[in-house]
């Protein structure tokens, strides 16, 4: 591995355990003031977020809707220094109380010792949309 493959696990691997430990504001500390996150337009909380502030809304409009447990995580440090990650997550509406389980693939990228965009694909929207549903 090289040093930007080493640096770039080991801010993903402290952003975790540090959200894993409820130190939020911590956490925040490791994304690049100009952090770029982007997660699936069809999703209430979907769309591009922009910087610690974007990040915080867009957590807050997922609180909204849903509860989640998270796997424990596998990485993989690729060879341009981003870092994939795939997780199992099980996503609970809190109007409904259903449920939906699935995969979840995350790639970072980082400049100047920090996060500055991640990318979240999860395996099936729709399946997570039907959980809003009263009717499913």
């Amino acid at each position: 591995m090289n040093q930007a493959q080493d640096i770039g696990l080991a801010l993903v691997e402290e952003l975790v355990r540090r959200f894993q430990a409820g130190d939020f504001d911590a956490a925040f500390e490791l994304y690049h003031p100009r952090v770029r996150v982007e997660q699936p337009t069809s999703l209430p909380h979907g769309g591009v977020h922009q910087g610690r502030e974007g990040i915080r809304q867009m957590g807050a409009t997922f609180a909204q809707h849903w509860t989640r447990t998270i796997s424990t995580p596998q990485r993989t440090a690729c060879a341009d220094g981003r870092v994939l990650q795939i997780t199992h997550q099980t996503w609970t509406a809190k109007a409904t109380g259903h449920s939906a389980s699935m995969d979840v693939v995350e790639l970072f990228s980082f400049g100047e010792n920090a996060i500055t965009e991640i990318r979240v694909f999860q395996h099936d929207t729709h399946r997570l949309l039907a959980t809003l549903d009263p009717r499913h």
